[in-house]
């Protein structure tokens, strides 16, 4: 990737012989369309002409005319248009010279555009003899259509095969772009791969894909990919039995994310077992990219010319505001099919059809972690295990129970009710019987070694595949041996080798990771909800422990019910386990009671612990004031007057003798004499950043160890989600977060590395996390 400055003479940019390292501000041409489609002639008067020709140049949505800044486009999304800032008024746009602009940078072009030529011509040499077909991933975005025709003018082009992955999600300029690209190289070999079904049927079958759910790319794209080129292979050498290997030309570039930064030009399997992936234009920016496109009169995507970065789905868990923006202006009628499915499923209720758009616009439907948020997400398969026996309960399982069986090894009937099962050097006999509408697998408990871990992992993905398997053919695509066949309404074995490489994968399908339901709900129940005998979390009760520490529980300063109900909230706030101090417990003593991390950390962990806390950051809002009657009627009618009087009492005295009321600023307490007459829920503006630190890493924690994310990820806090955010915990946004991330990354490097690139990519690293460490070691940094 090259460096660039803007060249006013022309209108567009020179490259630079510096190399920039890592991901870097993705330049683009600015179009007529996008110019028109944001108003800037009819709200500032600029005046351009509808020409084919770029006009002026974006770096992400920062617009600027032969070197100067002259406006930005700010917010919007799927209802809602951008708002335009700092524009200057009344320009008069000219096109880029083009032409002028090209021979400019013509050196350096040409030298990049030989080195990755000779890098796709020896990669087909060295990789020839190791793999059955080379093909190009045609997609119809920039990428792609620049990779093709590189590829095209490197290869013998009956060396290799096109093919278009039609997921039915496709926009219809990519339609329109596909057909034009085999128009203008006719003599390619074309394919389209496409799933048995359309993405509105597996949607409404798998539930809609999701940040952490990305199903829809291995059953809509690589699994109909990997299947036509077998079916061509096959037709093309009918006597082969070699295992199945592909060679795929793809269009992955570097400056996209710092995962793709990564990435190696040539790579074995990185995303699926039977192909290797060649990335020759993986160290291209986009300066180089529309110089290239530009150069060879490429055709480009209509899409871009509305101002979009890259081209995708109609609806994508992974699309930018920008993006939805876009197409649900441009193209609704397009949107509405799939919008409508998330619409519908979702299990969440909004008071009002305002805070469903909202809910959508903000993609909260994006970042589901399974079933739990879907009408149709449910539990098929339970586990009941004790030390002896191990009962695995199937209901409204789609196949039988042992239809996935045979991947594993071989399965004998014994009798009526017995089966024996071989896997390598164990054999394992268990029972099936009926009991009612459930089946019940029932086996020994196995000692613990390296195969029979193995085996207990796949015989429950062989039991889940035959539960949820809806024949979307995915793990067909992971077979080198061709010995799977899924049709519409069957699973065939032929030949199978064992090679597992069907079942590897997290609950072995698809879609029962995508409808399984995982996790209780809430910890808010009238049995532990008012647990604190009517005591709340005194600072003079934590000081008296710090002091006394064993001995505590024996001190005659506090009354029993004191100790009992301060007992329950040093335990949940992570202090002591079993009335002992814990390690954390001896950090924070050696902090001490007066120390703004003490009550940070404390009340971060009663968050998750307690249901009384739990349910106030998730229910009061911050810089919101609620009277003491309200907090009873926000209750709901769940828990009786009694239990609501109890628990509440409990956490009005938490904020009103403790720092966490006024100096976390979470719950400032107006008072009549002794009576709290409302409390006012505020944000921890000067929050310490190693607090903030230790919450992204109990986040983490609760996210099953998701120790990188965004965050965009990060912030979108949930009622059904476990995991807290720092805005939720303290009410601090992106806004005082941001800086305060930036911070700690550059302070604390191997604990936490952020990367907020123009605002697309905001990514969060928690290297330490990866590591084995915990939220208690960043304690140690104190």
């Amino acid at each position: 990737m090259y460096n660039y400055e803007w060249d006013s003479e022309t209108g567009g940019y020179l490259l630079l012989p510096s190399k920039i390292l890592g991901v870097a501000k993705e330049v683009r041409p600015v179009y007529f369309e996008e110019l028109r489609f944001l108003g800037f002639d009819k709200k500032y008067n600029w005046q351009f002409p509808d020409s084919q020709l770029p006009l002026l140049w974006a770096e992400t949505r920062r617009y600027f005319y032969k070197g100067e800044l002259v406006g930005e486009a700010v917010g919007g999304g799927l209802f809602e248009k951008p708002e335009l800032r700092n524009v200057k008024p009344n320009l008069v746009l000219e096109p880029v010279d083009v032409p002028l602009m090209l021979k400019k940078n013509e050196s350096i072009m040409n030298g990049l555009i030989q080195r990755t030529l000779k890098t796709v011509y020896n990669t087909y040499l060295e990789y020839s003899k190791k793999v059955s077909m080379f093909y190009v991933a045609y997609s119809g975005g920039k990428d792609s259509i620049v990779m093709l025709d590189i590829v095209q003018r490197a290869l013998p082009h009956d060396s290799f095969v096109v093919i278009f992955g039609d997921t039915t999600m496709e926009v219809s300029t990519t339609y329109e772009a596909v057909q034009k690209a085999k128009k203008r190289w006719s003599s390619l070999e074309w394919y389209t791969a496409k799933a048995d079904f359309d993405a509105v049927e597996s949607w409404n079958k798998i539930g809609f894909p999701a940040r952490k759910l990305r199903w829809c790319c291995s059953v809509h794209k690589t699994a109909p990919s990997i299947a036509k080129l077998k079916e061509i292979y096959k037709a093309k050498y009918p006597n082969s039995n070699k295992p199945f290997k592909v060679m795929v030309f793809d269009g992955v570039r570097a400056e996209e994310s710092d995962a793709r930064a990564t990435y190696s030009m040539v790579s074995d399997g990185n995303k699926h077992a039977v192909q290797y992936n060649c990335s020759p234009i993986l160290e291209w920016g986009t300066c180089e990219l529309f110089l290239y496109i530009l150069q060879n009169d490429l055709l480009l995507n209509d899409l871009y010319r509305y101002g979009s970065y890259r081209v995708g789905c109609k609806l994508c868990p992974m699309a930018s505001e920008w993006y939805e923006c876009l197409l649900n202006h441009i193209v609704p009628s397009e949107v509405e099919p799939l919008l409508s499915i998330v619409s519908n499923s979702i299990t969440k209720h909004f008071p009002n059809e305002e805070e469903k758009k909202k809910y959508l616009q903000t993609g909260g439907w994006k970042s589901r972690i399974g079933g739990k948020e879907l009408i149709i997400g449910n539990n098929k398969i339970t586990e009941i295990k004790t030390s002896e026996v191990v009962k695995l309960v199937i209901v409204e399982s789609n196949y039988k129970w042992d239809k996935w069986m045979h991947a594993i090894g071989p399965l004998v009937q014994v009798s009526d009710d017995k089966y024996s099962i071989r896997y390598k050097d164990i054999n394992v006999e268990f029972t099936v019987h009926t009991e009612g509408k459930a089946t019940v697998l029932t086996m020994p408990a196995l000692i613990r070694s390296p195969s029979s871990v193995r085996f207990m992992y796949l015989f429950k993905n062989a039991l889940s595949k035959a539960a949820y398997c809806v024949n979307c053919k995915e793990c067909a695509a992971e077979c080198s041996f061709n010995a799977l066949t899924i049709t519409k309404d069957d699973i065939v074995f032929t030949n199978c080798r064992h090679c597992e490489a069907c079942l590897d994968s997290p609950k072995g399908c698809i879609a029962a990771r995508s409808l399984g339901i995982t996790g209780g709900g809430s910890n808010m129940s009238a049995k532990n909800i008012s647990r604190y005998q009517n005591f709340g979390f005194r600072q003079e009760w934590l000081e008296l422990y710090f002091e006394l520490l064993d001995d505590f529980w024996a001190n005659d300063r506090m009354g029993k019910y004191m100790i009992i109900g301060f007992k329950t909230w040093l335990k949940e706030a992570g202090i002591t386990d079993n009335n002992a101090i814990t390690p954390l417990g001896e950090k924070l003593l050696e902090l001490g009671s007066d120390s703004p991390v003490t009550w940070g950390v404390l009340f971060a962990n009663l968050c998750y612990e307690s249901p009384i806390v739990t349910w106030y950051v998730k229910k009061i809002e911050p810089d919101s004031t609620y009277s003491a009657e309200d907090l009873p009627i926000l209750l709901g009618d769940e828990y009786s007057p009694t239990v609501k009087k109890n628990a509440l009492s409990s956490l009005k005295e938490t904020l009103r003798l403790s720092p966490i009321g006024w100096l976390l600023l979470q719950g400032d307490c107006e008072t009549k004499g002794k009576t709290i007459t409302s409390i006012s829920r505020g944000r921890w503006y000067e929050a310490d950043p190693l607090v903030i630190l230790y919450t992204l890493y109990l986040f983490a924690e609760h996210m099953e160890g998701l120790y990188s994310f965004t965050l965009s990820d990060l912030l979108d806090d949930s009622e059904e989600r476990e995991a807290m955010s720092p805005r939720l915990i303290f009410g601090v946004e992106a806004d005082t977060l941001k800086p305060i991330l930036q911070g700690l990354a550059n302070d604390y490097s191997e604990y936490i590395q952020v990367d907020f690139n123009k605002g697309i990519m905001e990514n969060i690293d928690l290297p330490a996390g990866k590591k084995g460490m915990k939220a208690i070691d960043v304690l140690k940094l104190i």
